[in-house]
């Protein structure tokens, strides 16, 4: 098949509502690998309640960079040329973003608030140009988000004449911007491809957790004479697998609901459910990421403060962020994460006074524990509840 007859394949089935991820798309989401590995640089940089500050700001102005572009991707193909280039143009400017991240609030905050900016000018370009061949109702819909979107980054890019805590300051107005955007200015008018959300959601779950998984065997090659360090790297990879588990299930259904629900609605849970709830989601395993790679190093002693909550709370948070999605999505409460969350939160007290190793397998344990409970109640579900499930 020639490249052609793909290209129109992909749009034809983007169009219809069965699109899949491209590799354009795939191939974009690689700087954001780097990004994620950036954040845990600026958190492990300094850490403290600064620097975890630091860190979350972080993250809500690179996660909000991406679901800027999964909303584009999901609405137009990207079979054209001049299209394709400006991802890439886009592409290259996230990666300064995120060279910058590590010293975003400091030497390198010009830089990335610059780079953020290229980022969604390039952004809404892209959006104004193949909206100008779509309805009027869809035009509306972006100018109404223009200002939300182009005022964000500016703040951050003018932070950078500030010192802190000013400067702090204009990141948290520019997350608020960014954020409520959306709820102000509302979704309705956007098209969302479910099958196409859903995926690449998915996927960028899976890149969270690929970037934690390097972490645990970057953290253990430097310590291959000690058994007890290869031992808790192997929890630390249980622990990624136990979230993979959880958030993809026995099951599948997401999609379905997707397809099932009205226009506005159908734009309404996708913002809901994937734009804003996929965030903690994501934070949760960035969290636990850096958590696991301190735990490593000190595998034998008891965790501080700071690494302690980040490691179990940001585990934590994976199950409360998933609880919550679940509702969001089809109002279902799942009692089985709700443990699980609180079970991993309980385990921050102890984890002051005890060896980092029993750390990741006490949180090892949590996840046994709740995948149990959700295999043993597996057969007990009928096909109409087995729909429900992510």
């Amino acid at each position: 098949m020639s490249e052609n007859s793909e290209l129109g394949s992909e749009a034809d089935a983007r169009d219809s509502g069965s699109g899949s991820v491209g590799k354009l798309e795939l191939f974009f989401d690689l700087v954001f690998v780097y990004a994620m590995a950036q954040l845990t640089e600026l958190v492990r940089d300094d850490v403290s309640w600064r620097g975890f500050g630091h860190g979350v700001l972080g993250l809500l102005a690179v996660w909000w960079a991406w679901v800027c572009y999964t909303w584009l991707t999901n609405t137009f193909t990207t079979n054209r040329v001049v299209f394709r280039c400006l991802v890439i143009a886009a592409m290259a400017a996230m990666l300064l973003a995120a060279s910058a991240l590590p010293i975003a609030f400091s030497t390198g905050a010009l830089v990335f608030g610059l780079a953020l900016l290229a980022i969604r000018v390039i952004h809404l370009v892209l959006f104004v140009v193949d909206a100008s061949h779509d309805d009027e109702h869809l035009r509306a819909g972006l100018l109404r988000l223009v200002p939300s979107l182009l005022i964000a980054p500016v703040l951050i890019a003018v932070a950078a004449a500030f010192p802190a805590p000013y400067r702090e300051l204009l990141w948290i107005g520019a997350a608020i911007i960014d954020f409520g955007g959306p709820l102000v200015a509302g979704v309705e008018v956007f098209r969302v491809v479910p099958s196409y959300f859903v995926e690449r959601h998915g996927l960028i779950i899976i890149v969270a957790l690929g970037e934690a998984v390097v972490g645990l065997g970057t953290g253990a090659s430097e310590h291959l004479q000690q058994p007890v360090v290869l031992a808790a790297a192997v929890l630390g990879v249980l622990i990624a697998a136990s979230l993979w588990w959880t958030y993809f299930g026995l099951t599948a259904g997401a999609e379905q609901r997707l397809e099932d629900a009205d226009g506005p609605e159908r734009s309404r849970l996708a913002r809901d459910a994937y734009s804003y709830l996929h965030l903690p989601l994501v934070a949760g395993v960035t969290f636990f990421g850096f958590g696991a790679s301190v735990a490593l190093e000190h595998v034998s002693d008891p965790l501080p403060l700071l690494p302690a909550i980040a490691l179990s709370g940001g585990v934590g948070l994976f199950y409360a962020a998933d609880v919550a999605y679940r509702w969001r999505d089809h109002h279902q409460l799942v009692p089985d994460r709700l443990l699980a969350a609180a079970a991993s939160l309980l385990i921050i007290p102890p984890a002051l006074t005890m060896p980092a190793w029993s750390v990741l397998a006490a949180l090892t344990a949590v996840g046994a524990l709740r995948l149990t409970w959700e295999l043993v109640r597996r057969p007990r579900i009928g096909p109409a509840a087995a729909g429900q499930v992510h």
